[in-house]
């Protein structure tokens, strides 16, 4: 049995380009649902993203989940870094990691 790491459990990997409008509003809502459920079970979320799409549907699902902790007296932070990942056929990438977590975790 292979048991999953923490971080495997908290990682979200963000989908780019969502031509209709409608189609993208549900994902993000979607996608904030599911950051700050991940947030609260692993107290961390990372949103991995590849293209420029990506990080702004990203940055938009971190805003949409804040909203809704914030209401719950939670602040979600977001600390962003590079990590390299390979991809079947096309090689290596950089892709950009958000790491979401609460606040009054960096103290």
């Amino acid at each position: 049995m292979v048991e999953n790491s923490n971080e495997d459990q908290s990682l979200l990997k963000i989908k780019g380009n969502i031509e209709d409008k409608d189609e993208r509003k549900a994902y993000l809502k979607q996608l904030a649902k599911a950051v700050f459920m991940v947030v609260q079970k692993h107290g961390v979320a990372r949103l991995r993203c590849v293209g420029a799409a990506a990080i702004s549907n990203a940055v938009k699902s971190h805003i949409i989940a804040n909203g809704e902790a914030t209401k719950k007296g939670v602040i979600l932070a977001c600390v962003p870094s590079f990590k390299t990942i390979m991809f079947e056929g096309v090689g290596e990438k950089t892709s950009i990691v958000l790491e979401v977590k609460p606040l009054d975790s960096f103290s």
